[in-house]
């Protein structure tokens, strides 16, 4: 943008007087009035570094929009207390419908930044975040010495009790496969907001390809100006992009028409991959879950989690896999060939009791 705005006024200057050399662009610098390019390049430094500045306030906004409403659609979308214990065992989270146990040799260490301490774990691919400004020195600084002294190794304290969820509960193992993790992929990128992207993503490129020519044709002039005074090559320009103007234009069409013929294709062969990568890199070993009255506990390599009922946000199928949204649009895949026959007709009816149907997104 600088570089532009340079040659134009390069070329002003070159088309004011005749035919110039270099060494009279030297010899006129001084006598130049440069207040006009000085505000010219501020204007698009101005631009660009309120693009940076805003940048954070955009990447949140579309994080927001990935996520969803906080209460689900339809729910409560006021904000959700959770609380947080460390202690000799491991970290106990405990918020509305939720209670879950993660044991210090899965607990991997802490980050932080300037407003918030990221603490990772082995469950699932999001850190906890707590906001610095919702604890106390003492409180950061404990937290601190906990994950220092303790993560990441066998943890000093007993684990608490795994939840319940009552005599009646439906147990079994389980073990994503590749092919069961391809419709949790496919969720995640078949959004609305997704869609609202390749949208707006193909109209840009419309409009951008479309302009390449007339932009282009702009530039070879501003290179050389004197040669075609603009008096006589804005007629030139009209014309030219009058009968050349719709060939890139619907060459671009044709491109973006071809690419979401295939779009579908390619993304379910991306889902395809990324699900065999995941198969390849998770974990060894097996999941437990149980599915009662109470909701559903599950249960790993000594981190347990109790899911109340009213945590889920309704229930969807694809193919043999149960998929059960949650608060956050996380989801809790339930693979429904883990149960024997009488097993799998139970599960099932505990959660049609509990949750609705919704639309697959």
């Amino acid at each position: 943008m600088w570089f532009l705005a340079l040659l134009g006024a390069v070329s002003a200057w070159a088309t004011s007087g005749g035919r110039r050399s270099l060494s009279a662009l030297w010899r006129d610098l001084p006598s130049f009035d440069g207040l006009p390019l000085a505000a010219g390049l501020g204007l698009i430094a101005l631009a660009l570094l309120t693009n940076y500045a805003l940048h954070p306030w955009f990447a949140r906004r579309r994080v927001r929009a990935l996520m969803g409403p906080p209460g689900g659609g339809g729910h409560d979308p006021g904000p959700v207390p959770v609380r947080y214990r460390l202690d000799g065992a491991g970290l106990i989270q405990t918020a509305p419908d939720l209670v879950s146990f993660v044991p210090w040799p899965r607990i991997g260490g802490l980050a932080e930044d300037r407003h918030h301490l990221f603490l990772t774990t082995e469950i699932g691919e999001v850190p906890i975040v707590l906001p610095k400004a919702s604890l106390s020195a003492e409180t950061i600084a404990g937290i601190r010495r906990w994950v220092e002294a303790c993560a990441d190794r066998p943890a000093p304290a007993p684990p608490p009790a795994e939840p319940e969820t009552g005599p009646d509960s439906v147990r079994a193992t389980m073990r994503l496969t590749a092919e069961e993790r391809v419709p949790l992929i496919l969720r995640s990128l078949e959004n609305p907001w997704a869609r609202r992207a390749r949208l707006t993503g193909a109209a840009a490129w419309l409009l951008g390809l479309s302009l390449l020519y007339p932009a282009l044709l702009l530039m070879l002039w501003a290179v050389d100006p004197y040669r075609v005074p603009l008096s006589d090559a804005l007629p030139l320009f009209a014309e030219m992009i009058a009968s050349d103007f719709w060939k890139p234009a619907a060459f671009t069409a044709v491109v973006i028409a071809g690419f979401f013929a295939v779009h579908a294709y390619a993304r379910r062969w991306f889902a395809g991959d990324l699900a065999r990568r995941l198969e390849a890199e998770a974990p060894p070993g097996e999941a437990e879950i149980a599915i009662g009255e109470t909701g559903i506990v599950t249960a790993k390599d000594g981190a347990h989690a109790h899911l109340g009922w009213p945590l889920f946000r309704g229930r969807a199928r694809a193919g043999d896999l149960m998929i059960l949204p949650m608060r956050w649009d996380e989801v809790l895949p339930v693979p429904l060939r883990i149960f024997a026959p009488e097993a799998r007709a139970r599960a099932e009816a505990l959660i049609e009791r509990h949750l609705p149907e919704v639309r697959a997104r």
